[in-house]
């Protein structure tokens, strides 16, 4: 094809004087890119939406002991070997990480990815006021490293976090409004080592993760330790990374270079990826299908534009017009036609998701207002739909290009 100043002046002529089989095209192709746009911003931040609620209230990556358990001869390798002893009760032993701050220090440097590890205890239990009583999980943690993993700062409703002091706790406010206390109040804690302590709640916090607000109580880490018996040990260490989906990959290179179990988040949540795996796969298959609809349209008018130009190909021809000028002026044309209908599609659609995204509902259950459409509009997708929209202009364009290019000039003329 020759792109030289004749073939550009006729291309554009011709769209000109046919416009309404270019208004046709131009909104074929707009309504198409408005359609990708829409949907597949939709889609991203539903995907990005459902990894939020799964992955907010949670570490990305969890090291934690190892679970020891007595192994009988039986499952000994002890072929022709007579394995003598008595029957005795094994005692479970807490399971802690003794050199927490030395592995603390070595996970933070082990990955630019990993942007906060926080050393915790976990334990259950149960927390009471009065005749209210309720199943809760205590956590002691430092609160600035904690706060990296799980926004709780931000998301105070009431009194302080980072300066929580021995004897003080922080609660979600399902569990406030459960045992009716507020910050001030005092509750009693009892652990499921048996131990009991008497705290202040100096702290409510709203994070919109039920299972955060509603059963959650963080403590001083040194309260916790004393409560669960473990010195100066921690049963749990917290790694939060910039993408959820490198969490998997991270996990197994700190494995390789400890002794604990190191878990990811994605371990514990194959259904939801499987579910993510196949929105992705319904996004891609609505922006295929819409993309073959744009191209058969496009080519479905060229073809009609080449049949009624036939005469005037003819004359181009006969005047010295080449096969591959007579082809560029077609390609031209389903090229500009797409990438003008592109441009429209990608400005109405982006205004679209805009309009929409400003649509705002109450959250039942925690009355939080948000978004009513969870978008995430990129600017690879957009970029993406102008791209596409014009390479398949000019995919589609190149068979009524071939078609106009084969035109015998003497029997069109002869023809009228």
């Amino acid at each position: 094809m020759i792109f030289d100043r004749l073939s550009w002046t006729v291309a554009i002529n011709g769209l000109w004087g046919s416009k309404r089989l270019t208004m046709l095209t131009t909104i074929v192709v707009s309504v198409s890119a408005i359609l990708v746009i829409f949907l597949s911003s939709l889609i991203e931040g539903l995907r990005v939406q459902l990894v939020a609620e799964t992955t907010g209230a949670i570490p990305h990556v969890v090291i934690s002991p190892l679970e020891k358990r007595p192994v009988s001869p039986s499952e000994l390798s002890t072929a022709d070997v007579l394995v003598l002893g008595k029957r005795s009760t094994a005692v479970r032993q807490k399971e802690k990480i003794e050199d927490w701050r030395r592995l603390v220090k070595r996970v933070e440097g082990f990955d630019d990815s990993i942007v906060a590890v926080s050393p915790t205890v976990n334990g259950q239990g149960f927390v009471s006021v009065g005749e209210k009583r309720e199943a809760v999980r205590i956590s002691g943690v430092e609160p600035a490293n904690y706060d990296r993993i799980v926004a709780i700062e931000r998301n105070l409703i009431a009194g302080r976090f980072y300066r929580m002091a021995p004897g003080e706790v922080v609660i979600g406010q399902g569990l406030a409004d459960s045992l009716g206390v507020t910050v001030n109040d005092r509750l009693r804690l009892n652990a499921s080592t048996g131990a009991v302590a008497d705290k202040r709640v100096t702290g409510v916090f709203s994070t919109g993760f039920g299972a955060l607000d509603d059963g959650a109580v963080l403590m001083p880490i040194g309260d916790a330790q004393s409560l669960y018996g473990l010195g100066s040990a921690v049963n749990v260490i917290g790694i939060r990374v910039t993408d959820v989906f490198e969490s998997e990959r991270i996990a197994a290179g700190i494995q390789r270079q400890v002794t604990y179990d190191v878990r990811a988040w994605t371990q514990d949540n194959q259904r939801l990826l499987g579910a993510l795996e196949a929105q992705r796969r319904s996004s891609d298959m609505i922006t295929f299908f819409t993309a073959i609809a744009a191209s058969f349209a496009i080519a479905s008018i060229l073809i009609v534009l080449v049949t009624n130009k036939l005469r005037e190909i003819g004359i181009l021809k006969a005047m010295g017009a080449t096969r591959s000028q007579i082809q560029t002026i077609f390609a031209l044309q389903g090229t500009l036609l797409s990438a003008f209908g592109g441009l429209v599609g990608c400005v109405l659609g982006i205004a679209l998701v805009e309009g929409l995204s400003r649509i705002e509902v109450e959250r039942a259950g925690s009355g939080r207002v948000e978004g009513l459409f969870p978008f995430s509009l990129t600017a690879e997708l957009i970029i993406g739909t102008m791209v596409a929209s014009v390479v398949i202009g000019f995919i589609a364009a190149m068979v009524p290009a071939r078609q106009a290019s084969r035109v015998d000039p003497i029997e069109v003329i002869r023809g009228g």
